[in-house]
């Protein structure tokens, strides 16, 4: 559904919100009594809505630019007005706000009736807003019967009413997750640079906060939307299985509007998981083990971490064929990318030797030198730290070998490895020596407050978590709502130039991870030799 205008201009909604709220159920209840009495299926709305899908299962079908047919399944409502309702811009169109207090309510700008029951489903099926006039050729007729008219109806009423948890006149509640056996020196880097980036927004707000907003009724004064920032700090201590129940603790005792930058050690899928429960935005993690499933919607990730390295491995194998692929794992994380690119190789047709160590104690360099000496030919890809490749450096096979860039800590300044075959390594990350303006700007940000970069990594995606909310937040106005946090920053692509450390980062509808591609890294003479680097967008 798009509803989409001549002259599409974003407006300022009636007040009060209590007094819309009724009307919008209203409309709902005449909705429902014009589809046969029958109470209105919220469920069904928010899946036509969000997804395209009738009822009945099947999916929503339509007519676009007149003579178009379409499925609900390839634009669906969210698809142009966003998750929220709240409306986007989309090229040469602002895509007005579908939300019910938008909706069911006058509109000044082009100037309509609210919509009710009638004029929503002739809108819907004929493309003729409540004043008479043609919508742009981009909405969608829509093939509804009334009862779906009035799930719909009733869905849009509630989207977005009101202000989301973590919110209320004068502050603005975010979290930061310290989860895991995290350095004692790393999350006090990290929490160094949140402290003093809302500490600082703080006084900037408390000085507009006394301003008046001259365009607007006293009631609307600019105070309503400056609001000051409290930093909630939670520690989520292991075994991770219990970080579940911990983030729930703390959420039930104080709420919060988002999750903002956090790291962990460990895998990421407990927090990730507590935020789509939630429908809480979880803004940019530190975190090599994202574990994201398919529909997730509400945390941004830099990257996929070590299943970005899996992928590009797998692209450079496709692109220079193998007959066999050896892979060598220890530990949670190696694992997990061991099974990603396991996954990928599997759709190649190559043939795969897993080999998983258990790397507590000393790490069993003779059992590898064993099996891979057995397959000198197959390229081994090593997913394995510093101080593990060092113990097997003598005995590596002639066969092509990869390694990680992750997990040799992404310093390629020191030496890495040295083999009789050739070298690679996957590197999700900017090429050593390239021009980092993004992380020059941190640092001089760092510099002028005082604040000693200790990891330059982390506490420069601390930083763009920060700055990317900020932004943001600002550009809600007086709407905090969480899914119109998250459209807004799908849409706002000017903000990928201020990302940091990762290459060609990009932000879009519906893409979850800022970095799609990165680097396979010859290594010669154990240095990567950046003026060969291929770049990989798999």
């Amino acid at each position: 559904m798009t509803l989409v205008g001549r002259a599409c201009t974003r407006r300022k909604p009636p007040h009060p919100l209590a007094l819309l709220a009724v009307l919008c159920f209203g409309v709902a209840a005449q909705t429902s009594l014009a589809a046969g009495g029958d109470e209105p299926d919220l469920e069904a709305g928010r899946r036509m809505y969000r997804e395209g899908i009738r009822p009945s299962g099947e999916p929503l079908t339509a007519i676009v630019t007149g003579d178009v047919p379409i499925l609900g399944t390839q634009l669906s409502c969210q698809s142009c007005h966003g998750r929220s309702g709240m409306g986007a811009a989309e090229a040469a169109y602002i895509v007005p706000a579908i939300a019910g207090r938008f909706l069911f309510a006058p509109s000044p700008q082009p100037a309509r009736p609210a919509y009710d029951p009638e004029s929503l489903a002739r809108a819907l099926r004929e493309g003729v807003d409540p004043a008479g006039r043609a919508l742009d050729p981009l909405m969608p007729r829509y093939h509804l019967t009334d009862q779906e008219v009035s799930a719909l109806a009733a869905y849009l009423a509630i989207l977005s009413a009101g202000n989301s948890p973590g919110v209320d006149d004068e502050v603005i509640r975010f979290a930061a997750v310290i989860a895991g056996n995290v350095d004692t020196r790393e999350r006090e880097a990290v929490l160094a640079v949140l402290r003093t980036y809302v500490a600082e927004k703080n006084r900037q707000t408390r000085l507009e906060s006394e301003r008046w907003d001259r365009q607007y009724a006293p009631a609307s004064k600019l105070p309503t939307l400056f609001r000051e920032w409290v930093l909630d700090e939670w520690t989520l201590t292991d075994p991770s299985d219990g970080w579940a129940e911990q983030l729930e603790t703390r959420y039930q005792h104080n709420p919060v509007f988002a999750l903002l930058s956090g790291i962990s050690t460990g895998p990421w899928a407990p927090i990730g998981r507590f935020c789509e429960r939630h429908e809480i935005p979880c803004l940019f993690p530190i975190t090599d083990m994202p574990d994201a499933e398919a529909n997730d919607f509400f945390t941004l990730y830099f990257s996929q971490g070590l299943e970005l390295e899996a992928d590009l491995i797998a692209n450079h194998i496709a692109s220079h064929p193998v007959h066999t692929v050896i892979q060598v794992s220890c530990g949670a994380a190696p694992a997990r990318a061991a099974a990603a690119l396991r996954s990928a190789l599997a759709q190649q047709g190559v043939k795969l030797e897993n080999l998983e160590m258990n790397c507590d104690g000393s790490f069993p360099e003779a059992e590898l030198s064993a099996r891979m000496a057995a397959a000198p030919d197959a390229a081994t890809v090593l997913w394995l730290r510093r101080d593990q490749l060092s113990t097997i450096k003598q005995s590596l096979p002639l066969g092509r070998i990869y390694v990680s860039s992750t997990l040799l800590d992404r310093d390629l300044s020191a030496q890495l490895v040295t083999a009789p075959g050739p070298v690679f390594a996957a590197h999700p990350y900017r090429l050593p020596g390239e021009r980092d303006p993004a992380l020059r700007r941190f640092a001089v940000w760092a510099k002028t407050r005082g604040i000693e970069i200790r990891y330059p990594r982390q506490q420069a995606e601390t930083f763009f978590a920060c700055f990317a909310a900020n932004d943001v937040v600002r550009h809600l106005r007086r709407y905090f709502v969480r899914d119109y946090l998250l459209d807004m920053l799908d849409h706002a692509q000017g903000l990928a130039a201020y990302v940091p450390i990762h290459p060609r980062p990009t932000l879009g509808p519906g893409q979850r991870f800022l970095t799609k591609g990165g680097y396979i890294l010859p290594v010669v003479e154990g240095h990567p030799d950046t003026k060969h680097a291929t770049f990989i967008l798999p």
